[in-house]
C-alpha cells in the first residue's frame, strides 16, 4: 500500500519495514538502489533481479528525475516495478531538484530510523545523473555513510585535431589524433559522474580505462572493481521478452530496407547551430535515398519549439526522413538494432554507444567527445561525427554509410566482449560480501541547541544517528565555542 509522506511523494511502508527486518536479521547492509532516469530503469533491472535471487537486502528508491511513462516504462517492461519502495518525486530545474532531493534523503533517513534499522544503510547509485551526483552527498551529510557507485570512472575524451575537424578527410583519422579530456561536456553529466564517486567507497567500473582513470584521480585501487556494463544484461533481458506487437508491425515501413536510426537529447546539441547542422545534414542525406528514422525526444522537440526551428524538422520530413514518437518499449529499440534493417545509429546517447557495441551495430556519435572512448579507441565500433555544420554532417555520413562497415568499424568483425556479461550478478555478489566503512565519527553529532532553563549561555545538545538512540551531552555555549565557528 502506497502512503503519502511529507517530503516523499509516496512510500510503501510495509515493504520498507520488511526490508529493515530482513537486513537486521542478516546483520548485513541494507542497500538503497536508486533509480533516476531512463537508462537507470533499463540498466539496473538485472542488478535488482540478481539481488532478489541472492537474498541481498535492498530497497528500491525512485528519485522521480524522469517521470514520463515513455521514459520510466522499463521498470514495468523488465519485471520489477512492484519492488519500488519509495518515490521522491523530484521536479523542476537542477537547483529545485537538488533541494527536493535533500529533503527526500532526510525524510528517508527518518523513516528508516522509525523502522528500527540497526545496521549500515548504503546507497547504490548508477551513472552520471544529477541524482547519482547528489543522493550520495546528501546521504553522507545526513548519515556519515559512503555509497556504491555503479558505472564509475566515466570521463569524456575527444580527439585533439590541430587543424580542426574540417581538416579530416576521413573520420577514421580521429584514431590517429591525441585524445584529451573534456571537463564540461556533456553538461551536467560529466560533473555528475565525478561527484558521484567523491563520496562513494566502492567504485564499480565498466572497463579498464575507467579503472585507470580513477586510479589517476587518487582513488584507492582496492576500492575499485572492473565489472562490465549493465547494458549487456539489459540487452539480453530485452531480447528474451515476448512481444505481442513488434517494432516492425508498429512501423511497417521499417521492415523495408536498411535504416539509419537517429536520436538526440544532449543539451549541447539543443542549440540552433547544432540542430541546424544535424537536421539539414540528415535532410540532404535522405534526399539522396538513404532511409533515415529520427526518433523524437522531449529535449529535441522542446528545443525546436524554444528556438522556433520547427521548420527544420518539417523540411527533413518533406525530404523523406521518417519521424517517430519516442519508442516506449526498450525491447523495440533492441529488436530494431539487432535486426538486419538497422544500417547504423547516429546518436548522442552513451547507452546506445554501448548497446551498438554489444549488438555489433555501426555507431556514429553526434558529439565532439564521448564518455565511452573505449568504443572508439579499443573496440573500434564507434566514430565521432560532431555537428559542425550541415555540409560536414552530410558529407561524412554519406562517406561512412557507403563504405564497407568492417573497413570503417573493424571491431564489428567479431562479437564484442568489451562490456562483459552477467554484470548484475557480479555486482550483486560483491554487495553480498561487501563490508562498508564504519559511520564517520564526526557525523554522529546532530546538534539541536536548546536554552537550559534559568541558565544563560548553557546549552543542551542532543546527538542522534540513523542507528543510535538519542544521546544527551552538554557542551559550552555555541556562541563562544570555536568548534562551532564557520559551520
Amino acid at each position: 500500500m502506497r502512503e503519502l509522506n511529507n517530503a516523499l511523494a509516496w512510500i510503501d511502508a510495509h515493504r520498507i519495514g520488511r526490508a529493515v527486518e530482513h537486513a537486521n536479521a542478516q546483520g548485513r547492509p541494507l542497500y538503497l538502489i536508486v533509480l533516476a532516469t531512463k537508462p537507470c530503469y533499463i540498466k539496473l533491472a538485472s542488478l535488482v533481479l540478481e539481488c532478489m535471487a541472492l537474498d541481498v537486502p535492498f530497497l528500491l528508491i525512485d528519485s522521480g528525475q524522469h517521470y514520463d511513462p515513455d521514459l520510466t516504462g522499463a521498470k514495468q517492461e523488465l519485471g520489477y516495478e512492484h519492488l519500488v519502495a519509495a518515490g521522491l518525486g523530484v521536479r523542476g530545474t537542477l537547483i529545485e531538484r537538488a533541494a527536493q532531493l535533500a529533503h527526500g534523503v532526510a525524510a528517508l533517513t527518518e523513516r528508516l530510523r522509525e523502522c528500527g534499522i540497526r545496521i549500515p544503510v548504503v546507497p547504490v547509485v548508477s551513472g552520471d545523473t544529477s541524482t547519482a551526483a547528489l543522493f550520495p552527498q546528501f546521504w553522507y551529510f545526513a548519515n556519515g555513510m559512503r555509497s556504491v557507485h555503479v558505472e564509475a570512472g566515466l570521463r569524456s575524451l575527444g580527439p585533439h585535431c590541430p587543424q580542426g575537424w574540417d581538416a579530416l578527410d576521413d573520420l577514421s583519422e580521429q584514431l590517429d589524433c591525441s585524445w584529451q579530456r573534456f571537463r564540461d561536456e556533456p553538461f551536467p553529466e560529466t560533473v555528475d559522474t565525478g561527484l558521484a564517486s567523491v563520496v562513494s567507497d566502492l567504485l564499480l567500473a565498466p572497463v579498464q580505462r575507467n579503472v585507470d582513470q580513477l586510479v589517476r584521480e587518487d582513488y584507492s585501487a582496492d576500492r575499485i572493481a572492473c565489472v562490465g556494463s549493465l547494458s549487456s544484461d539489459a540487452v539480453r533481458l530485452a531480447l528474451a521478452l515476448p512481444s505481442s506487437v513488434s517494432i516492425f508491425e508498429r512501423y511497417p515501413r521499417l521492415a523495408v530496407g536498411r535504416w539509419l536510426r537517429v536520436d538526440l537529447h544532449r543539451r549541447e546539441n539543443m542549440t540552433p547551430p547544432r540542430l541546424e547542422a544535424v537536421l539539414e545534414g540528415l535532410a540532404r542525406l535522405s534526399a539522396q535515398g538513404v532511409p533515415i528514422v529520427l526518433v523524437k525526444t522531449n529535449a529535441l522537440m522542446g528545443a525546436l519549439h524554444q528556438h522556433g526551428l520547427a521548420g527544420l524538422l518539417e523540411r527533413a520530413v518533406r525530404l523523406g526522413v521518417a519521424v517517430h514518437e519516442l519508442w516506449p518499449r526498450y525491447a523495440d529499440v533492441v529488436g530494431f538494432l539487432a535486426s538486419p534493417h538497422c544500417l547504423a545509429v547516429y546518436t548522442d546517447s552513451g547507452g546506445l554507444q554501448e548497446e551498438a557495441n554489444i549488438l555489433g551495430v555501426p555507431c556514429i556519435t553526434c558529439r565532439f567527445s564521448t564518455d565511452r572512448p573505449e568504443t572508439v579507441l579499443d573496440a573500434k565500433t564507434n566514430l565521432l561525427l560532431p555537428p559542425l555544420s550541415a555540409d560536414f554532417v552530410h558529407r561524412h555520413l554519406s562517406m561512412l554509410l557507403r563504405r564497407d562497415p568492417i573497413a570503417v568499424w573493424p571491431g564489428l568483425s567479431e562479437r564484442s566482449t568489451l562490456y562483459n556479461d552477467a554484470v548484475g550478478r557480479r555486482i550483486a555478489q560483491r554487495l553480498k560480501i561487501y563490508h562498508p566503512p564504519a559511520q564517520l565519527t564526526g557525523s554522529q553529532a546532530r546538534f539541536h541547541v536548546k536554552a537550559s532553563p534559568g541558565a544563560v549561555g548553557d546549552r543542551r545538545v542532543y546527538a542522534k544517528t540513523l542507528s543510535d538512540d538519542w544521546q544527551r551531552t552538554e557542551i559550552a555555549d555555541s556562541r563562544t565555542d570555536p568548534a562551532f565557528h564557520g559551520r
